[in-house]
């Protein structure tokens, strides 16, 4: 059984039936067969299944006992497995997705050879690495408990036992190179440009704690088979599966786009700034235990203004007062097109439930999203704009006329 998502906010569970040529699913449910674009859906959660609860065991499918080593690649896809051999151009792995994958050094951000507790310090340099990778440089961490190294230089040689290292002496590499010991390391992060970042129609979480990034290529009854960012086309048991995000192109987060205007005044306290994917004092986007990854934190009062051009068909999203100060908070929630008003919540709460908003702005050039005051002045007025997104028309529905130019 499977639950899925769609870009409106609509839900639906049923029986996973197959994938048609990768486009479309088709589920069985108790009130009929459905199909079901994938451009339309944003997620395919896989009822009953559950994550690993732990880094090590098991991985269920292939009965194969994971490594430590995690390989994270450009795209922010992250597989757990073991480094078998490599060469010039790539490793060669084994995962939950195979037991001789090749990832090609382009497609990689990093590899973290220890994957458990006792290593905090080499862990954090690590993580830093991989957030602000320098360009044209890798850079090589040791393992420890306490002391931790690191170089910077060129990878030369990688494989489970032995690798080569050429270390940089400022902005150039040394003359010579060095061998080092794999179980020496706590992890390589590759330097910024030798990878890339591809698209990601499709990430797969699977029961292991990987995710992988790419775009559905056939499914069945009991299977998934997807084409990875990193080339190789796999297909593993639908009970591996616990999740599929699924990014449309029809699909469009305010929180991406810039606003052509921006408003924000105070009553009783300083103007807030708006923020995008948290909320506006910091942190999560929550409404009423509800989280959203995408969406807009704003306070009272806030007026943003995005220029549509009459391309697209609706504005969704959840709006509400951010738990951090519910119960209180009392706000008026107003979406505006071409000045029009298009949907008023009236005064809202920190004691009222999420609202759902979902309107029609074909045709619409202005979109206007509005947080006035409520009966409380501005007192702990932080709202949310949760998942506020645009849905542009299918391709069946887009006028000829838009399509030929």
């Amino acid at each position: 059984m499977v639950h899925v998502e769609r870009i409106d906010g609509t839900t639906a569970s049923g029986e996973w039936v197959h994938s048609v040529d990768g486009r479309a699913l088709e589920l069985r449910s108790p009130s009929g067969d459905l199909k079901i674009d994938f451009d339309d859906l944003t997620a395919v959660k896989v009822l009953g299944a559950s994550k690993a609860a732990t880094h090590g065991g098991v991985a269920r499918g292939e009965g194969v006992a994971r490594g430590e080593t995690v390989f994270h690649l450009a795209d922010g896809s992250r597989l757990y497995g073991e480094l078998l051999e490599g060469t010039p151009e790539n490793l060669i792995v084994r995962t939950v997705l195979g037991d001789s994958l090749r990832l090609g050094f382009e497609t990689l951000a990093g590899v973290q050879l220890v994957d458990r507790p006792g290593f905090k310090k080499a862990e954090e340099l690590f993580r830093s690495a991989l957030r602000q990778r320098l360009a044209g440089q890798d850079v090589l961490i040791t393992r420890g408990p306490e002391e931790v190294k690191t170089f910077r230089g060129r990878l030369e040689q990688l494989d489970a036992e032995r690798g080569v290292f050429t270390v940089a002496r400022g902005t150039r590499l040394a003359d010579r190179s060095r061998s080092f010991q794999t179980d020496k390391l706590y992890g390589i992060v590759f330097a910024a440009g030798v990878s890339t970042n591809q698209a990601c129609a499709l990430r797969v979480e699977l029961s292991d704690g990987s995710n992988v990034c790419g775009s559905m290529d056939h499914a069945d009854d009991d299977s998934v088979g997807f084409r990875t960012s990193f080339g190789a086309v796999v297909e593993v048991p639908l009970a591996d599966v616990v999740e599929m995000r699924v990014y449309s192109p029809r699909l469009v987060y305010l929180s991406d786009l810039s606003p052509a205007a921006e408003r924000t005044e105070g009553m009783l306290h300083r103007p807030w700034p708006v923020r995008r994917d948290r909320g506006v004092a910091g942190g999560e986007l929550v409404i009423d235990g509800r989280r959203f990854e995408k969406g807009l934190g704003v306070h009272s009062y806030t007026e943003l203004e995005y220029s549509l051009g009459g391309a697209y068909e609706s504005f969704v999203a959840t709006v509400g007062i951010d738990d951090r100060v519910r119960p209180q908070g009392s706000v008026v929630f107003r979406v505006l097109g071409d000045a029009a008003v298009l949907f008023d919540s009236g005064n809202m709460t920190g004691r009222d439930v999420p609202r759902y908003v979902n309107v029609n702005v074909v045709n619409v050039r202005t979109l206007a999203l509005i947080v006035d005051y409520g009966e409380d002045l501005d007192i702990a007025d932080q709202a949310v704009w949760g998942d506020a997104r645009l849905l542009k028309p299918s391709a069946d529905r887009v006028p000829a006329s838009s399509r030929s130019r």
